[in-house]
């Protein structure tokens, strides 16, 4: 099943191109961040400390993926 990606900040860096993915049915947010440093192993650093919104929620790391859904990877961030 598809799902669409948005990234902010540094981990846009390492995914400039990828919009869209695919992920098994049942795949959860701890498989997706898998998926994402098998796709771009230096981004590992980066995707260990973001976190996950699905359709505009922060979500946890075992939510569960459904078709259709938009995530995004939010990087930590600092104000001034």
């Amino acid at each position: 099943m598809d799902i669409q990606l948005l990234f902010f900040a540094a981990v846009k860096d390492h995914f400039p191109d990828l919009k869209k993915i695919e992920v098994s049915e049942g795949d959860s947010i701890v498989h997706l961040r898998e998926i994402l440093t098998r796709t771009n192993p230096g981004s590992e650093s980066i995707l260990k400390v973001s976190r996950f919104a699905v359709n505009q929620s922060i979500v946890s790391d075992d939510f569960v993926l459904r078709e259709g859904s938009v995530v995004a990877v939010l990087p930590p961030s600092s104000g001034g």
